[in-house]
């Protein structure tokens, strides 16, 4: 791993809404209707508390999210929340559709979604993916996968007994 006063800091910053504005719109029109569905049917301050929900669980497409990635950390600013992870809790990362994972384990595993930081690319991420390939080690082969060694699936007596020995 270099030294990570040799590597710059980097930022940039995702605002899926804006970049796919056919479907922010259709989405768009579909919440509104939704809760002026639910202001008529039921009660307008429960079209105000479901606007509230919708709004915590769509507030990463709808507004921006910046990031950025320096030798103390990862920065993760959601506009009305921002977290900051050190480099220590983390071991690898890995490509995901549109985004990668920083994961804290050495070794792929399930869990890797669920404690690892997910973020979103831009659609130009050489920079980035060129800044990660430098802070993290290159990944350690795996020796269940080595190939100069063919496994033929026998065991050692099979062996020995086509073998002669």
């Amino acid at each position: 791993m270099p030294e990570s006063s040799e590597l710059p800091v980097i930022s940039w910053q995702v605002h899926r809404a804006r970049e796919s504005p056919v479907r922010t719109v259709l989405v768009s029109i579909f919440l509104v209707a939704f809760l002026l569905f639910a202001g008529i049917s039921f009660s307008w301050l429960m079209a105000v508390v479901a606007a509230a929900v919708i709004f915590v669980a769509t507030h990463t497409y709808f507004l921006p999210i910046g990031y950025t990635l320096s030798s103390q950390g990862i920065e993760v600013d959601k506009f009305f929340f921002s977290y900051t992870y050190e480099w220590s809790r983390f071991r690898r990362w890995f490509r995901t559709t549109g985004g990668i994972v920083i994961s804290p384990f050495s070794e792929q595993t399930f869990l890797d979604h669920f404690r690892g930081v997910h973020l979103l690319l831009p659609k130009d991420d050489k920079a980035i993916v060129a800044w990660l390939e430098q802070r993290f080690a290159p990944p350690v082969p795996d020796d269940r996968l080595r190939l100069d060694e063919p496994d033929s699936g026998a065991t050692g007596s099979e062996t020995e007994r086509a073998t002669g020995g």
